[in-house]
């Protein structure tokens, strides 16, 4: 991976809390949270995926059903 310094702006004061909660430098902590960010929008794009193929659907009828009968 190639890295390249970029003029960011972001919040110094949780920049630095996530790199300590982390225990790395302010910068791994920022790569880390792009990465965090593509991955949740790939795992995302995929459930949409799979929902529109109604591989929920028997989940989503047992749900349904809960809910009939807390009403």
């Amino acid at each position: 991976m190639a890295l390249a310094r970029k003029n960011l702006v972001v919040d110094p004061e949780r920049v630095r809390a996530l790199a300590q909660r982390r225990g790395t430098s302010e910068s791994a902590a920022v790569r880390e949270a792009v990465e965090v960010a593509l991955a949740a929008e790939e795992v995302m794009s995929v459930i949409r995926d799979l929902h529109d193929r109604d591989a929920f659907a028997d989940a989503e009828a047992w749900y349904a059903r809960l809910e009939e009968q807390a009403d």
